[in-house]
């Protein structure tokens, strides 16, 4: 006959199929069980109520997979966080950063941003252009001055935005989509209007 003990503040009465879970830092141990009938109960001068039960259908479970999952989280968090400052200092392209939105923090208020932060605003990253503490009115994707978009790699003709100094003019062979046509940069630094001047248009 198998027994189970329980302490507790107060006397149970328990009845059908049990588990009980036991963490380790290696492993976690599970018993599961029927109880049979309650056989005695007891108290202490401290207050502590003692039930003994009779178990039946008993067989333990053993999970070693979390301390793995541990592990590997940890190795990915860590992985992660080395990308991202990679990606900050400029070691990492913006293309290859893009490819992996999903690593970024998302953008939020108040923060003190810091030049080079990237971060995630809507379904594009954002790189911060100067130091300054976050407010409500200042999101990425309006406050050009403090934000420049990085390109999303999977959007080949992203829709051209109007650049507003050094920091975001458009490369030599930039592509972008302006007034329903596809348009490539034919100098550095371009910022001028698709059709204006700089660009030639790629779907004539």
């Amino acid at each position: 006959m198998e027994v189970l003990k329980t302490k507790s503040s107060s006397h149970s009465d328990l009845t059908g199929y049990h588990q009980i879970e036991q963490i380790y830092p290696d492993q976690t141990v599970t018993d599961h069980f029927r109880i049979v009938r309650k056989l005695e109960s007891q108290e202490d001068g401290e207050g502590n109520c003692y039930d003994w039960y009779e178990i039946d259908h008993h067989y333990r479970t053993v999970d070693r997979t979390k301390p793995i999952e541990r592990q590997v989280n940890a190795v990915n968090e860590t992985t992660s966080i080395a990308f991202v400052t990679m990606a900050e200092k400029g070691d990492i392209d913006d293309t290859t950063a893009g490819e992996h939105p999903d690593v970024f923090a998302e953008w939020a208020y108040p923060v003190d941003y810091k030049t080079g932060n990237i971060r995630r605003y809507g379904e594009k990253l954002y790189r911060c252009l100067q130091d300054h503490t976050s407010q409500a009115d200042w999101t990425p994707d309006t406050a050009v001055s403090l934000w420049v978009s990085i390109s999303d790699p999977a959007e080949e003709w992203p829709a051209w935005s109007q650049p507003v100094g050094a920091h975001d003019a458009y490369a030599q062979g930039a592509k972008v989509s302006h007034k329903e046509h596809h348009w490539t940069s034919d100098v550095d630094a371009n910022v001028w209007e698709p059709g204006v001047y700089g660009w030639t248009q790629a779907d004539e």
